[in-house]
């Protein structure tokens, strides 16, 4: 053989070991390239039966090409689809290259026919999981985030859910602190006069790793009547079922890492806080104990939450006439007239104002009392004058709260006058109809 024939069978050697040693590399590059799957399997939250046929969706979000002319973008989508077995597992490789995202976590969601749609939150690479959900319901219940605790001159502030808000001073509160203390966690609530407290730890619930969602997992009702006045919570977590004063039922997670803030602004007092409590909640504003979650959770108005609050706990709701307090004020607040008014459903009524010191004159024309499907009170009306019309849009009224009409008016001089109208339902006795105490000149 050659010198040089030599040479080549020797280059040949060389290069099939690097080759191997190269086809090595790539793959444990490779490998350490392709994260680990997340795995798992969904089922039905009360029976433990798996979730056939779900979707389950993995996203991640970061620098990619986007559009027809491929520009790099920082936020470009990407997510991987895996549909369940008849055993309700599922596997779902993390989506993206590594090499752009890293191998930081993705957001999992889980959506099956008939269920709930369950955001799992951000999972990590290789997790396994087991999702819970449970069955759709046709009932949509209210609820939120309840905000209570301390502001900054330490004056407590408990939650109304009627109003949807905190309020200052036991009285008007359904939930509220009476101690707050940090370490070690202990917090105090009270619930209002004639309520009552009960409080389930997540470990007798069966809960071992809550869910993003966490409410989800949360039984539906208090396994006891909640009767105590005050409950002392700790770092356990659970759920927190309350009865108020109206004999109405909510439930709120008491999760103790998220529900604890040492300062901040308080959403709906105008006031910051030193210590705040933030409590996710699902309430039942009429009658019934069953506190269903469903999201989306949102607030409900606090005129239709205090009507239902006074529905009755057997039978229909009465759907017949009622009476009315009707107040006129200008836009300094001057009360410029004030009247009762009674009126049966779907007959129309016009009266005559008893404003006679006003700057102008009006009527109210089709006073109307309709009711809704759920049988609660809708009133609308015409406010007549001799250069202004209103026609009002239908508007819930109740006994506990005006319901206000706003009304830009104008006087012979087309001088324009701004008037609310204020009305609420009278309980009981209501007296006479008509015009009560006209107000004097200059008042």
């Amino acid at each position: 053989m050659s010198e040089h024939a030599g040479r080549r069978w020797w280059w040949v050697v060389i290069s099939g070991a690097t080759l191997s040693g190269l086809v090595l590399a790539v793959w444990l590059v490779l490998e350490w390239l392709t994260p680990a799957p997340v795995t798992g399997r969904l089922i039905e939250y009360h029976s433990d039966a798996p979730v056939a046929g779900a979707t389950l969706t993995l996203s991640r979000q970061g620098w990619g090409l986007s559009g027809a002319d491929r520009q790099l973008v920082w936020d470009k989508r990407y997510e991987t689809t895996a549909t369940t077995d008849g055993e309700g597992r599922f596997r779902l490789p993390l989506p993206g290259p590594v090499w752009l995202l890293g191998n930081g976590s993705g957001r999992l969601v889980a959506e099956a026919q008939g269920f709930q749609r369950l955001d799992a939150g951000y999972v990590a690479p290789g997790a396994a999981l087991t999702l819970q959900t449970v069955a759709e319901r046709k009932e949509r219940l209210p609820g939120g985030i309840a905000y209570l605790g301390l502001d900054k001159d330490g004056e407590p502030f408990g939650w109304s859910f009627i109003d949807h808000a905190p309020v200052r001073g036991p009285a008007g509160a359904d939930l509220f602190p009476v101690a707050l203390e940090r370490e070690p966690l202990r917090v105090t609530l009270a619930a209002a006069d004639g309520g009552g407290l009960h409080f389930v730890s997540a470990k007798a619930q069966g809960i071992t790793h809550p869910s993003y969602d966490y409410l989800l997992r949360y039984r539906d009702a208090s396994p006891e009547p909640p009767a105590e006045s005050r409950l002392t919570l700790d770092d356990t977590p659970g759920t927190l079922f309350l009865r108020t004063a109206r004999d109405r039922h909510a439930k709120l997670a008491w999760e103790p890492g998220e529900a604890l803030a040492m300062s901040g602004s308080v959403p709906g007092l105008d006031a910051s806080s030193e210590r705040l409590l933030s409590l996710r909640f699902v309430y039942r504003p009429g009658p019934g104990s069953s506190v269903v979650y469903q999201p989306p959770l949102r607030p409900m108005e606090p005129v239709r939450a205090a009507l239902l609050a006074s529905l009755p706990e057997q039978g229909a709701p009465f759907t017949g006439p009622r009476a009315f307090r009707l107040v006129v004020t200008d836009a300094d607040g001057r009360e410029l007239e004030r009247q009762h008014v009674e009126l049966a459903p779907g007959v129309s009524l016009d009266i005559e104002s008893c404003a006679r010191q006003a700057p102008l004159t009006w009527r109210f024309q089709a006073m109307r009392l309709e009711y809704d499907t759920d049988g609660l009170p809708h009133l609308q009306l015409t406010v007549d004058g001799d250069r202004f019309v209103h026609h009002s849009a239908p508007r819930l009224v109740s006994t506990r709260d005006d319901t206000v009409f706003e009304v830009m008016a104008f006087d012979l001089d087309y001088r324009r006058h701004d008037l609310r109208l204020r009305l609420r339902e009278l309980p009981g006795e209501a007296g006479p109809a008509g015009c009560i105490s006209p107000p004097q000149p200059g008042r």
